[in-house]
């Protein structure tokens, strides 16, 4: 039997990942979109292309990511709550009435890291307006349809997407600055897992054959890190030569709070291998050091 998928934020870094791993299977037909063929805020939009296209799952893999942007800018905020808060609530809505089982991503932002490490049961509590509005659509999927995966996801890297929203990780911009820099200032803070975007679209892929329990699942590569460590272990593969010095995470003010530690623990599903194993894949298939 061939089952069709509907992933909308398809030029995205995850979304790309996504449409690349659904299309190497032949038993999925695939119908991707990003902004140009989809209103992700219009649920006359959302409703148009779920009826048209009558998948068996619908994978939302849109989202505001404007983090400081949308702390000082009221309008931001709104549109941070409409793409990341009742947009997904909206295509839940929909799915639910045509019985159609629906994948949304969530942020470790919506953890105030005050507890270090976060289970899939712990209660969120966000300390910025873009965690607020990644909290938003986890309680308007809830709401709204009970066929769901909520993935709780963290640090995003891979390769850059198509979207103009669609922001480089933080090991492209790593690499960039030290081709100009022979000293590097990097937070020793904020804690947290990264997850290579190829791995959690395959894992994406295997929840839904494997038909598991709905819910809400942590979904990271293992190894937490800061952001200085995981620096470090970047220019250590790469084998660039450079300085990197660990600061306080008050050395570069900005407007969003960030949690200090955010760690997503996975307590649900086989473990993904390491961000390091990760890393060294995406470097040899995308850099020549």
């Amino acid at each position: 039997m061939i089952n069709r998928v509907l992933i909308i934020g398809a030029h995205g870094m995850l979304g790309q990942d996504l449409v690349k791993t659904f299309e190497e299977d032949i038993n999925w037909n695939v119908f991707a979109y990003d902004k140009e063929d989809i209103d992700i805020t219009s649920e006359e939009s959302l409703r148009e292309k779920v009826e048209k296209i009558d998948p068996s799952v619908v994978i939302n893999a849109t989202g505001y990511n404007a983090v400081d942007k949308c702390e000082t800018d009221e309008i931001e905020f709104e549109l941070a709550k409409k793409i990341n808060g009742y947009a997904p609530g909206t295509l839940a809505k929909i799915c639910k009435e045509k019985d159609i089982s629906f994948v949304h991503y969530v942020s470790d932002y919506i953890f105030d890291g005050e507890k270090g490490e976060y289970t899939e049961e712990d209660r969120p509590a966000p300390i910025s307006n873009y965690g607020r509005s990644k909290l938003l659509g986890e309680e308007e999927v809830k709401k709204n349809s009970e066929k769901y995966y909520l993935v709780r996801t963290s640090k995003l890297f891979g390769r850059p997407g198509n979207s103009k929203m669609s922001k480089r990780s933080f090991f492209d911009t790593m690499i960039e600055l030290s081709k100009d820099n022979s000293l590097l200032k990097i937070v020793d803070e904020e804690k947290s897992c990264f997850t290579y975007a190829p791995d959690l679209a395959l894992e994406t892929k295997n929840m839904i054959e494997e038909k598991i329990p709905f819910g809400i699942y942590h979904v990271v590569n293992e190894g937490a890190c800061t952001w200085y460590e995981a620096a470090c272990e970047l220019f250590r593969m790469a084998k660039i030569e450079i300085e990197v010095i660990p600061v306080p995470a008050s050395e570069f003010p900005r407007p969003a709070k960030r949690p200090k530690s955010s760690v997503l623990l996975n307590t649900k599903l086989k473990p993904l291998r390491t961000y390091q194993e990760a890393l060294k894949e995406y470097l040899d298939n995308n850099y020549n050091f």
